[in-house]
């Protein structure tokens, strides 16, 4: 009786939330719709936190009370705006200090590409570098004609400075011990729990990572500034320091509030009153539209682990990349005769090398068949996430994308110590010799330990040999670019792990050449999966919640999808929980 009351209920709300989003659909389009936009208008962007690469999979908290945009979505919107004769100009937000270096250069090549077209773009900010180990929210704003800064805030830029804690003596004192290895020396993810400090390799890898994206970052400013490279090293290695000095160095352009920073804007677009935010562009009819061929665009964004998604709770907001949905993705735009090319975006820093594996089989069939893949980088594509971009034709990743860490690692806790110090005897009965060697209760055997060391040799030949062959890279050079080490873009591509510098509108234009598409002719980027299995995963997750294993397939309207669409209530891909610790192998 529970189980049909608690079904009856789910059912109610799956009709219940097809009903909203009919009276959506009949507002969007009846009388209640919005007004057309002005002929004539300055669009309007709040960056005061960075788009993420992929948005909220949480259809209510994510969809209905939040924003919904990616980085994509806003990108997109940028590059149109820049051709829609109606938009005069950009006013920006700034304010997020710890964003993504390769997110801030994504939307800084799409801001360049607004003002290459003849119009202006004006920034505001309370403060810059509040946090003072970080930058992005200077960098983007150095891409913008004018920046304002708070006569009350202040200018903290003080460079990138990465902080890890290391437990290993902390653990030691409470008698847990971490168990694993790692394939190489520079494979740092695991050192956390089996060292007490940084390592020697470690150091000079991150360090040398750190100095590629500082100096990236001094290098596009000094440009953008018209100031000299040494001249901003001075500056903010001089920071934190107040608005006007700011102003004196040539740092920013005028010190004011937001109010006076509005005033300029409507001194530069003359006539123009008209300030529309990025959502209420987005939903208009008018703005121009692609169409054409087709380009499918495929994410891997968070952690890479096995099995299908859709294992969460309704709410929850997990970014997880599923392999088996990244390879269904990647056989859906294979099979359809209309998608001329694929690109894979990747923003993933690993996962399990079964999955990442997948996914790069999957590229390489995608090929086979005569689809082109141009991987994309975001902010990170590393160990796993450089696996399942290898195969692809080319590899296109930002100048700060962090990526490679070709290297291995498996850790898992053994508290044995601690339970006996507790008073807690565990006893193991099993079958086979090696059964419970991953335990959190009994350490390992030295001849389970030789096993571990096997197969994390096994893992690291495999990935190597996968690298080596995808990427042309044999012997000091494939050594050189692995062992766990971890690269800027600038430096992947040095090393041979990367093709291309750039952003997502160069591999679409890469994508556009190698599948003998014009490049002024227009083309519509789909994304997979497509939206009607993200409905559906929607009703199977309500029903799941509800005890019952599928929900009917259930396809809502057109209008009512076009709808949820343009309001951003479109539902990602279903959660997944990471798997259980013990062994986590990346």
């Amino acid at each position: 009786m529970w189980r049909f009351i608690v079904g009856l209920l789910a059912t109610v709300g799956v009709l219940t939330l097809i009903a909203v989003g009919g009276g959506i659909a009949l507002i969007a389009s009846g009388p209640f719709s919005p007004a057309p936009l002005p002929r004539s208008m300055v669009l309007s962007l709040d960056l005061r936190s960075v788009p993420p690469e992929a948005a909220s999979s949480d259809l209510l908290l994510g969809r209905l009370f939040g924003s919904s945009r990616d980085l994509v979505d806003v990108v997109q919107l940028l590059w149109q705006a820049a051709d829609d004769p109606r938009v005069v100009g950009l006013y920006v937000e700034i304010g997020d200090d710890q964003a993504g270096l390769a997110r801030v250069q994504e939307l800084r090549q799409a801001i360049a590409n607004f003002r290459g077209k003849g119009k202006f773009a004006v920034g505001f900010a309370e403060s810059l570098g509040g946090s003072g180990s970080h930058l992005g929210d200077y960098y983007l704003a150095s891409a913008l004609e004018q920046i304002w800064l708070q006569p009350s805030g202040g200018f903290a830029v003080t460079g990138i400075a990465v902080e890890t804690p290391f437990l290993k003596g902390a653990l030691d004192k409470f008698g847990v011990l971490v168990e694993g290895g790692k394939r190489y020396e520079y494979k740092s993810a695991p050192d956390s729990f089996l060292e007490t400090g940084y390592t020697g390799p470690a150091r000079e890898n991150l360090q040398q990572l750190l100095d590629s994206l500082f100096g990236q970052v001094v290098t596009d400013v000094a440009r953008d500034r018209r100031l000299e490279p040494a001249q901003v090293r001075r500056l903010i290695n001089s920071a934190p320091f107040d608005p006007e000095r700011a102003h004196q160095e040539g740092l920013i352009d005028r010190i004011g509030y937001r109010g006076d920073a509005l005033e300029e804007v409507w001194q530069r677009a003359g006539s123009t009153r008209d300030l529309v935010s990025l959502s209420d562009y987005a939903g208009d009819d008018m703005r121009p539209k692609p169409s054409g061929d087709v380009i499918a665009l495929i994410r891997v964004s968070g952690p890479i682990v096995s099995g299908p998604s859709g294992d969460g709770g309704l709410l929850e907001d997990d970014v997880v990349a599923t392999a088996e949905d990244v390879v269904e993705a990647l056989e859906q735009a294979t099979r359809a005769k209309d998608v001329r090319a694929i690109v894979l975006r990747v923003d993933s820093p690993g996962g399990t090398y079964p999955a990442a594996d997948a996914i790069a089989d999957a590229v390489g069939r995608a090929r086979a068949a005569g689809k082109p893949v141009i991987a994309s980088m975001s902010d990170v594509a590393a160990s796993g996430g450089y696996l399942a971009a290898v195969r692809a034709d080319v590899i296109v990743a930002q100048p700060t994308t962090i990526t490679a860490s070709i290297g291995v690692f498996t850790i898992w806790p053994v508290a044995s110590e601690l339970l006996s110090s507790l008073g807690i005897k565990v006893e193991r009965i099993s079958i086979g010799t090696n059964a419970g060697m991953y335990s959190s209760f009994q350490p390992p055997t030295t001849a389970q330990r030789a096993i571990v060391a096997r197969e994390l040799d096994v893992v690291y030949r495999e990935f190597t040999r996968q690298v080596g062959e995808a990427r042309n890279l044999e012997g000091g050079r494939l050594d050189a670019a692995a062992r766990g080490r971890v690269f800027s873009g600038v430096d992947a591509k040095r090393a041979g792990l990367v093709d291309e510098l750039g952003g997502l509108q160069l591999a679409l234009s890469i994508a556009k050449a190698k599948a003998g598409i014009g490049e002024t002719r227009q083309v519509e980027i789909r994304r997979y999966p497509d939206e009607h299995d993200r409905w559906q995963r929607v009703l199977d997750r309500l029903f799941r919640l509800a005890g019952v294993n599928a929900a009917p397939t259930v396809r809502a309207p057109r209008e009512v999808r076009d709808a949820l669409a343009r309001m951003g209530i479109v539902a990602r891909p279903g959660n997944v929980r990471l798997p259980p610790l013990p062994p986590l192998w990346r």
